[in-house]
């Protein structure tokens, strides 16, 4: 059991303090949240709401909460199932087993799943605080150049959307939700939720400005878009499920070669901040605006790794931009191909280079996404046949651009735009030494290793390397 007080067994007193806090904090949360609709529950004497996971073997009808004063093994405090009749308590599953005469183990088919109220009692009580620290931002939007800074829009003239569906089943999918809400809460924003028409009245309930989609995701999108150019304001669409925005602002003028070991000496060396997605679209709308490329659509790096982002200029305009984050000119006549029920954003991107010849991502800023794993969104209806549906549409639609992906599997592609590569190899190299990157190997040897490698001397390549590193 461990030492009372100490860490390995007993949790410290201190730290039962400090989730008695929390669990507080949780539960005013929800009861803000849920304001007058909030089930009113004849609690026992001695007995409240907990925060903990209603147990999947717990039969319908009876109430799960803690016992006062108690802290329990985590702090939560102690776990009580109260019977229908709301007389009977009891602490362990084999009493009320033996109180229901059974002489059998309470499965998952004795048990209900929980309320909405239960689940959302759970959910925010896993919701961290967002802490936005002014500085940080200052020192954001320090990296424009004078010339955008002049672009740089205000909050109000932005339209935020958030795309979600079926999120609100489980408390995991209301935590990822109540975590952007409050993100972009805490820069003073109320965005707009295009939400599925059944799961409606849930996210209502949430206290969000919840609309309904257009039927579909690329509905809802596009549909945002609409809303957004009915306003006169640029658009930003943003996913339900990002918990971080970050900008490494002492890389905005690096550039290495695709180098996994010195990118990630790079990332270590280089500091980051933590942004509000509003910052984040105004940053991004900024730099839109003051692009000698005329792009109407600007995006985040598509991968969490900043050390792959390091191969490129901190600014693209020929790549794929994700559609978990990324903010759209009013003016744009492009929209979302209905068609897609996958992989939308890589059609959406082609179709934006092909209007407007180029498109903005900003290579130096990285978001925190679940994919793949969460329940509800497109998570629902992906399989193997979707995606392979949704591939040959984009092959059919844009055979030059999209390519199938080498290294992570037949459902997955890749956009490379004719002729980006030499583009990237010219233009935007030059573009780089104009504005003052650097890189970490110089021509000389570049040129060198390039040689040797001809000469099949790969030793003397891998000598030369180590070589270079310890210089």
């Amino acid at each position: 059991m461990g030492k009372i007080g100490a860490c390995d067994g007993l949790i410290s007193r201190a730290e039962k303090v400090k989730m008695a806090s929390k669990v507080k904090r949780a539960l005013d949360a929800k009861r803000k949240v849920l304001g007058r609709r909030a089930e009113k529950i004849d609690w026992p004497a001695g007995c409240l709401e907990s925060v903990h996971k209603r147990p999947f073997w717990l039969p319908e009808g009876w109430l799960h909460g803690v016992k006062v004063g108690t802290s329990g093994y985590t702090g939560k405090g102690l776990q009580v199932y109260i019977a229908p009749d709301r007389v009977h308590k009891f602490y362990h599953r084999v009493d009320i087993e033996k109180y229901l005469g059974l002489n059998r183990r309470l499965t998952a088919e004795d048990g209900v799943p929980p309320s909405f109220e239960e689940v959302l009692a759970s959910a925010t009580f896993k919701v961290p605080s967002i802490n936005l620290k002014p500085r940080q931002e200052q020192a954001f939007f320090k990296c424009l150049s004078p010339a955008e800074r002049e672009m740089l829009p205000k909050a109000s003239d932005i339209h935020f959307c958030i795309v979600s569906a079926r999120r609100t089943s489980d408390s995991r999918g209301i935590k990822s939700c109540m975590v952007v809400q409050e993100s972009f809460k805490a820069a003073g924003i109320e965005p707009r939720w295009y939400v599925d028409a059944k799961s409606l009245d849930s996210y209502r309930r949430l206290g969000f400005n919840a609309v309904p989609d257009g039927g579909s995701l690329v509905g809802a999108r596009n549909k945002c878009l609409d809303d957004a150019k009915k306003l006169g304001k640029a658009c930003c669409q943003a996913s339900d499920d990002i918990s971080r925005w970050t900008y490494y602002t002492a890389l905005e003028h690096v550039m290495t070669k695709n180098q996994d070991e010195q990118n990630f000496l790079a990332r270590k060396r280089g500091g980051k901040v933590r942004i509000s997605p509003v910052a984040a679209a105004r940053f991004l709308l900024a730099r839109l605006r003051a692009s000698p490329e005329g792009a109407k659509l600007a995006g985040v790096l598509p991968t969490p790794n900043i050390s792959q982002g390091l191969a490129a200029p901190a600014v693209s305009n020929k790549t794929f931009i994700l559609g978990d984050f990324f903010v759209t000119e009013a003016n744009s006549t492009v929209r979302f191909d209905t068609n897609m029920t996958l992989k939308e954003d890589y059609d959406f991107t082609c179709s934006h280079i092909q209007t407007y010849g180029a498109v903005l991502r900003c290579n130096r800023m990285v978001l925190a996404v679940q994919h793949y794993t969460n329940t509800g969104g497109a998570v629902s209806i992906r399989n193997a046949a979707e995606e392979q549906k949704n591939i040959k549409i984009l092959m059919r639609k844009w055979p030059k651009a999209i390519r199938k992906h080498t290294t992570r599997g037949e459902n997955e592609v890749m956009l490379c735009w004719p002729g980006s590569r030499r583009t990237r190899t010219s233009a935007n190299v030059a573009n780089s030494q104009a504005r003052g990157w650097k890189s970490t190997r110089d021509s000389r040897s570049v040129s060198m290793a390039r040689k040797l490698v001809k000469g099949g001397k790969m030793a003397k390549v891998l000598k030369a390397m180590k070589i270079k590193k310890r210089r």
